[in-house]
């Protein structure tokens, strides 16, 4: 039977503790509170660590100085435990680090630990030199990638502050991981940023610079994320079932977005919009794996957003519209699931029992999702009269075009004798001239799909 120790080496979840500054502190916390290792591997760590500092000190004072701040010796140590930190953390299990902690000198380890941040900072500047920096005007993305970035390679000085990070980098990533410290937040930053940039590219940057301008007048003095931005409108696009040629979300989308994910579970929507942005890496050809992920987990973590916005009624905050004109796009309408007969008999029979209006309204909109089925309830005999303007009042700018678009098509086939159509016309003439005629070039957008 293995002991209680060898349990505890081999269960012990490395990767809850990859992004703590103080990686090295964590484990001997856990090695002690844990017993994996004894009282002469503790006592063999204390004094190496003591003679490194000592080290460090003589070097940093360059033997000018007997004394030394407080807050500089803290800031050595931090460092000292920061870059052995960082090369335990190229093991994978707590079993390999403590046998590193056992047999290898801390002094090892720290050349190790540099080794190992030399190389980060090597492959860092790597991807700075290909950051695909977007043509826009945005100050503190701007700032960042044009000087803080630059100023943090300048001033990094790994052998005595490795674990802070130099430079305003002021820029907010969609995922920015403040846990990390040093030159691993720098790597992790430049990965994300590489990513998103990556992303926007793949569109024309007038249509991204459409979308900034669309969100606020003043966007370039914002602290905003243009990979956020462009993103949602993408997903807004995708889900009105258009390619990715323009951004450009109309009024009249956001009404048909509403109208296709309202209904749905925040699991459900999660789901939703994850498929759709696969759909959207599809469309704009992204092979990039990595790209692939961060994509699908950004629009996984944009869906609370997007269902406070759609419980509000707010969608103009999420998907934008460009500052031009908002009603130059055609609208292709999917219609949604048929019922079986079986189900739409019984929905039939519910509304039928009901005897107030708002009690049916509340039946058939909860019941039907697609226009076959609407039509054909209409042309039941669900409703009567009065009946069916109170329910026409109850629709959205959207549901209304979708029965004037399906209406016109039916009179183009000489089918306009039902009783729901002259209803339909009747409310139709009681609005203004003036939505009567918006509704009508609206109309024209319509496509059935």
């Amino acid at each position: 039977m293995e002991s209680n120790n060898t349990i505890e080496e081999y269960n012990f979840d490395i990767r809850k503790y990859f992004n703590k500054e103080n990686f090295f502190e964590y484990i001997l916390t856990y090695a002690y509170k844990k017993k994996l290792l004894n009282k002469e591997d503790f006592e063999k760590i204390y004094y190496e660590r003591m003679e490194i500092s000592k080290n460090k000190l003589t070097y940093y004072t360059r033997n000018e100085s007997s004394s030394v701040r407080i807050e500089t010796l803290k800031s050595i140590l931090k460092s000292i435990d920061y870059t052995i930190g960082i090369y335990l953390k190229t093991f994978n299990s707590i079993k390999l680090i403590l046998n590193e902690l056992r047999e290898l000198s801390l002094k090892e380890m720290l050349l190790r630990g540099e080794a190992v941040i030399e190389k980060k900072i090597s492959d860092s500047k790597i991807l700075f030199h290909n950051i695909g920096k977007l043509n826009i005007e945005n100050y503190t993305y701007d700032d960042t990638i044009d000087h803080g970035i630059s100023e943090f390679f300048n001033e990094y000085e790994y052998k005595f502050t490795a674990h802070e990070a130099p430079g305003c980098i002021d820029y907010q990533l969609y995922f920015d991981d403040m846990n990390y410290t040093g030159i691993e937040y720098m790597y992790n930053y430049l990965i994300n940023l590489s990513l998103e940039n990556e992303f926007c590219n793949k569109f024309k940057i007038d249509e991204v610079n459409e979308v900034l301008k669309g969100y606020h007048e003043e966007n370039k003095a914002l602290l905003i994320n243009v990979f956020e931005l462009v993103l949602r409108n993408s997903l807004g696009v995708i889900i009105c079932g258009r390619d990715l040629g323009s951004l450009n979300i109309s009024e009249l989308d956001r009404e048909y977005i509403k109208s296709k994910l309202k209904k749905l579970s925040i699991e459900e929507l999660q789901n939703e919009l994850v498929k759709t942005a696969e759909a959207c890496c599809i469309n704009l050809n992204i092979k990039n794996k990595d790209l692939l992920c961060y994509v699908r987990k950004a629009a996984f973590k944009f869906s609370s957003l997007l269902s406070i916005n759609i419980k509000l009624n707010r969608l103009e905050t999420v998907f934008v519209s460009f500052n031009s004109n908002n009603y130059d796009q055609i609208i292709y309408y999917t219609d949604g699931i048929k019922m079986s007969n079986s189900e739409f008999r019984e929905l039939n029979k519910k509304i039928l029992g009901c005897t107030l209006v708002n009690e049916k309204i509340d039946l058939i909109k909860s019941g039907i999702k697609s226009l076959e089925d609407l039509t054909d309830m209409l042309g039941g005999d669900c409703l009567f009269k009065a009946e069916y303007i109170e329910y026409f009042k109850s629709l959205s700018q959207l549901e209304i075009i979708i029965l004037l678009a399906y209406i016109k098509e039916a009179a183009a086939k000489k089918d306009y004798e039902k009783e729901w159509y002259i209803e339909f016309n009747i409310y139709i003439s009681r609005l203004s001239k003036k939505e009567q005629k918006r509704l009508e070039e609206l109309e024209k957008k319509i496509r059935f799909n």
